[in-house]
């Protein structure tokens, strides 16, 4: 770490951990053109997301700084313990949720989306990696900073045909750091 001029240490790099499925680039394209027609027939008088954000959160790990080590490596086994089977997400409705400032796609429960979000949490808990497993809501951000709620909509079906999930770290300004993928069977 390097010292500024007058002798204090940089602050470290805030790191967001997490596992996710991550849209490929032509599904990002859809959901970049369902979020546009979103805002323009609702105005969220927030900011859209850049479809390299796109993501779905599996299992949220934690803000760190800096990213310890043996909490990847941990993560890592997780996901390499993790038996995945392909399925199809379909992204059929909009909303946002009470009290929230942002605006996401979200489609109806998959039993193969759920397995793989408890396995994953399942796997990080034998790994010693404390998980919230609160409940999940699947959902892809699309507004960030909203000035009103989206009340449910239905939107034109997007399928998403997943095939893995990856390891992500996520830092303020920069594109998303895959740490790892994993491919579904």
């Amino acid at each position: 770490m390097q010292a500024d001029l007058l002798g204090a240490a940089p602050p470290q790099e805030l790191h967001r951990l997490f596992f996710a499925l991550l849209p490929d680039e032509a599904l990002r394209l859809e959901i970049a053109d369902a979020a546009a027609g979103l805002e323009r027939a609702h105005r969220s008088g927030g900011r859209l997301l850049k479809p390299e954000r796109y993501h779905l959160t599996l299992n949220f790990l934690g803000d760190f700084q800096p990213l310890p080590p043996s909490l990847v490596a941990a993560a890592r086994a997780a996901g390499d313990a993790m038996r995945a089977r392909a399925f199809e997400l379909v992204l059929d409705h909009a909303g946002s949720f009470a009290g929230s400032r942002v605006w996401w796609l979200g489609g109806a429960r998959s039993e193969e989306l759920q397995a793989l979000w408890q396995g994953l949490g399942d796997g990080l808990a034998r790994q010693g990696v404390r998980v919230q497993h609160r409940g999940f809501t699947p959902h892809l951000t699309i507004v960030r900073d909203a000035r009103r709620q989206l009340e449910p909509v239905t939107i034109d079906p997007l399928r998403w045909q997943v095939d893995g999930f990856a390891l992500v770290d996520s830092r303020p300004g920069r594109p998303y750091g895959i740490l790892q993928r994993w491919e579904a069977a």
